[in-house]
């Protein structure tokens, strides 16, 4: 290979087999002494990564901007498992923890069969954004010793020919104000109705003589609308804290 003194700039050639990065050579015009550096070890030089420093434990110490990275992404994870089990969490607690089997009419009137109903009754608002809704509200009374949570009921309209048109299953807990029921859209007064905080103030823990209102919303019912329903189909038992059972 062709070697180019650094002093003198004079050329001359080397055998490939003493080509090594770091072999000591002279010039034989200038007669100086220097060190060959070949091209393939220069590029290797100048791609070689940030040197890796260990600590006392003999772990690698990351640069600050990879920890920063790292930690970022380990931050991140934690945030979004905790908003998840939070998510799981509420679903858990929300549902008793398990989908329950399907109630017949008897087993279902003897679970509520001390939760009555007062000032029940249906009206029809015009909304601006949806157009006419169908409305039915009241309230429902806990008549059991114990205390009870997490009501439902739900609500249907009846066509002139006394067949169902439409039913809709509500937690007890929210109610909507005759303007809301006027100016919210659809996806706005679902939201408020299924708002999670409402119910978990005003539907957990009711004890005897105790209520909660509800209200069912039905959005553009047909015209022949003759009637409506409501019953109440689900309730759960207020769950003892510990030190708190009865002897």
């Amino acid at each position: 290979m062709e070697v180019k003194c650094p002093k003198c700039s004079s050329r001359f050639n080397l055998p490939d087999n003493l080509a090594k990065d770091g072999v000591s050579l002279r010039c034989s015009i200038c007669r100086h002494v220097f060190a060959l550096e070949l091209a393939d070890a220069k590029d290797q030089k100048i791609q070689k990564p940030a040197t890796t420093v260990m600590d006392d434990t003999g772990k690698l110490v990351l640069p600050a901007k990879k920890k920063s990275r790292k930690l970022f992404i380990i931050l991140s994870l934690v945030l979004f498992l905790l908003c998840l089990c939070g998510a799981l969490a509420w679903q858990f607690w929300l549902k008793g923890g398990s989908e329950e089997p399907q109630l017949t009419d008897q087993e279902l009137a003897r679970k509520v069969k001390l939760l009555t109903m007062r000032n029940v009754r249906q009206y029809i608002v015009d909304n601006e954004k949806v157009g006419k809704v169908f409305v039915i509200e009241g309230k429902v009374v806990n008549e059991f010793p114990e205390p009870k949570e997490l009501i439902a009921v739900e609500g249907a309209i009846y066509g002139t020919d006394k067949r169902v048109i439409a039913t809709k299953k509500q937690l007890c807990g929210t109610q909507l104000s005759l303007f809301q029921l006027q100016v919210l859209s659809e996806k706005e007064m679902e939201a408020f109705l299924n708002n999670k905080i409402e119910i978990l103030t005003n539907n957990i823990n009711l004890k005897q003589g105790a209520e909660v209102p509800f209200m069912v919303l039905f959005y553009t019912p047909p015209d022949h609308v003759a009637e409506f329903g409501v019953r109440i189909v689900d309730v759960r038992d207020t769950p003892v804290a510990p030190g708190q059972a009865e002897h």
